[in-house]
């Protein structure tokens, strides 16, 4: 081949890819970075994967509850509770978006299971005692009372994780 043929035939292809390299460059797309997750949504995938299976996760004073989880189906309906035998809790749906943390002691004689509720006390079936959700006179486990309200626990909802504070 030529020196000339060939100068002719390989000046137009390294043009045309000179040419291209700018071009392709501007078309293609700057990668964004992702916005930060605020602090709740972090805490939120952290304790949502910790809980896993079991439904609920305890940290500290704290206790992490999966509300999405089946052991947890029961508090879905405004007035219904779930008896959390494990974690030592009865958990009332009080309405559309507040949830209720107390102590299942019976402050009787210590019973943990066997409760009812209705017209805002929860009625432990061991002895028929019942016992109010208000903050007036709290009635603790097994001070052989007969009468006051269950001891309540603070509590934080995020989404459908329900974070329960034995500290307050």
């Amino acid at each position: 081949m030529k020196r000339q043929k060939f100068i002719g035939s390989i000046c137009p292809l390294l043009l045309a890819s000179m040419m291209a390299s700018p071009v392709l460059l501007s078309c293609s797309k700057e990668e964004v970075p992702p916005e930060p997750l605020s602090e709740e949504e972090e805490n939120y995938l952290k304790f949502k994967e910790l809980i896993g299976a079991q439904g609920s996760y305890t940290e500290g004073k704290k206790l992490y509850i999966d509300l999405s989880h089946q052991r947890y189906e029961a508090v879905k309906l405004v007035g219904d509770f779930v008896n959390d035998l494990d974690n030592g809790l009865l958990i009332l749906r009080k309405d559309e978006e507040n949830y209720l943390a107390f102590d299942n002691c019976c402050p009787h004689l210590g019973s943990r299971n066997l409760w009812t509720f209705s017209n805002n006390k929860f009625r432990c079936s061991n002895h028929g005692n019942s016992f109010g959700i208000g903050g007036d006179f709290t009635a603790f486990c097994s001070s052989n009372s007969r009468s006051g309200n269950l001891k309540q626990y603070g509590i934080a909802l995020y989404k459908d994780l329900l974070t329960v504070d034995f500290s307050a």
